[in-house]
């Protein structure tokens, strides 16, 4: 079993670049996802595994892999699932179970958005953590006892993804001792990080937080 870190390329809009360099890629186990290739490409990289039927990704890219380097996955265009639920199944299956990053997965259409966050809060327990990060968020699923180090003064809310979840947090403007909310419930909306250090204990259920780079705008 794995615990390389992996780095999945998704297919959505990749937003700031200057922010795609500052990423870590060095000893991380790369995954490019269709279109993700073509940011790859930007940014000299090179994938170590490609999922993806090809709908959206230049021919030139795909027929430019070595496969000696890259293990190439080449899914059918008419399937049950979308291009990122294959390759997190394959990871899966290939013990690929460390920490996860997913970048470009945010940005594009907000149904992708939608169904992407809901797939890594489904595969929360497959991997040691799963982020979504952008220029403007970070995104995680959460369920049991979390640690965090937020910057002071981070908007973060906790979108329930269970039918129930029960939560406390302390380390925010807010906190919540074993609070039960309900999917669809906006208790946890808006948030404020407080401190060096915030714990966010989820005993039922899941939770999707988001944290918004930048000052908070609660007053």
């Amino acid at each position: 079993m794995s615990v390389v870190p992996t780095i999945v390329f998704a297919g959505g809009d990749p937003g700031s670049f200057s922010y795609l360099r500052t990423v870590e890629f060095s000893g991380a186990f790369l995954v490019a996802v269709d279109r993700g290739l073509a940011v790859m490409s930007e940014l000299g990289l090179t994938p170590d595994l490609f999922v993806g039927d090809g709908d959206s990704v230049s021919p030139e890219l795909l027929a430019g892999l070595d496969r000696e380097r890259t293990r190439v996955v080449t899914l059918p265009a008419h399937k049950d699932v979308s291009d990122l639920e294959a390759a997190f199944d394959l990871l899966v299956t290939m013990e690929q179970h460390g920490s996860m990053l997913v970048l470009a997965g945010l940005g594009g259409r907000l149904d992708h958005c939608l169904f992407n966050l809901q797939l890594a809060a489904r595969h929360l327990a497959d991997f040691e953590d799963i982020t979504f990060e952008d220029d403007r968020c970070l995104v995680r699923p959460l369920m049991g006892n979390n640690a965090l180090q937020l910057p002071s003064g981070t908007t973060v809310s906790f979108v329930p993804v269970t039918p129930e979840v029960e939560l406390s947090l302390t380390g925010f403007a807010y906190p919540l001792s074993r609070a039960v909310v309900q999917q669809g419930s906006t208790r946890t909306l808006s948030n404020v990080a407080c401190g060096l250090v915030q714990q966010v204990v989820v005993e039922r259920g899941t939770v999707v937080m988001i944290a918004w780079k930048g000052e908070s705008d609660i007053p």
